[in-house]
């Protein structure tokens, strides 16, 4: 138990070292981070209501393309939105988040205390298995997803002229990539894991472009 414990979390705790590693200019508030942190892992709860509403699970669906409206639509639009409203409520309005590194800052802290608690809850149900399998894939790809919201979201509060814009980029463009990245999973097939590492690996790529692109942009304020 204290194990599966461990490896549920570490993780989470390695990300978090390193996206702070990358804080450049103005450190964040710690108790700011904290409370975007426990945030995330309060956004499970309305998560699993919504996602219990859904009429149904992709394993009723043989169809790719439905498949994919369930993952994008009965999933990754409910997981996202939750995590977005969760950084737009306790982040989005703070005096320190005056960088577009703040925002994947944010970001991110609410993904991690969101895929924290869901980590747990797979790793204690299937195993230590699940567990190093997670550490490299699903935990990841919840703090992918929050680079991209927070790089758009802090593009928006940057922004004069197209903050309407760039705050639909910052929920439309996870759920997209959370979309396709759970329909790839619910294909359950084994050329789908030819697709999926690819997949993976590009999300990596991406998010790692987001961060060196973003870290050492000066304050906007």
């Amino acid at each position: 138990m204290g194990l599966n414990l461990i490896l549920s979390v570490a993780p989470t705790v390695v990300i978090i070292f390193i996206i702070l590693r990358f804080d450049h200019f103005e450190k964040e508030p710690r108790p700011l981070l904290v409370k975007l942190f426990v945030a995330g892992m309060f956004t499970v709860i309305p998560a699993v209501i919504f996602e219990n509403m859904v009429p149904f699970y992709e394993t009723d669906i043989s169809s790719v393309i439905g498949k994919f409206f369930y993952a994008l639509l009965g999933v990754a639009l409910i997981e996202e939105s939750v995590k977005y409203f969760g950084a737009k409520i306790f982040g989005y309005s703070q005096p320190s988040f005056n960088e577009v590194y703040d925002g994947i800052i944010y970001c991110v802290l609410v993904a991690l205390g969101f895929a924290t608690v869901e980590n747990i809850l797979y790793v204690f149900q299937y195993g230590t298995s699940v567990a190093l399998v997670r550490a490299l894939t699903a935990v990841p790809a919840h703090a992918i997803f929050g680079v991209t919201m927070g790089y758009y979201m802090a593009l928006a509060k940057a922004s004069f002229r197209r903050k309407g814009y760039y705050h639909f980029m910052s929920l439309f463009m996870p759920i997209l990539l959370h979309g396709i990245y759970d329909t790839i999973l619910f294909l359950q097939y084994d050329f789908a894991m030819l697709i999926f590492i690819p997949y993976l690996l590009f999300m990596y790529f991406r998010a790692i472009q987001l961060i060196k692109r973003t870290h050492k942009i000066q304050p906007f304020r």
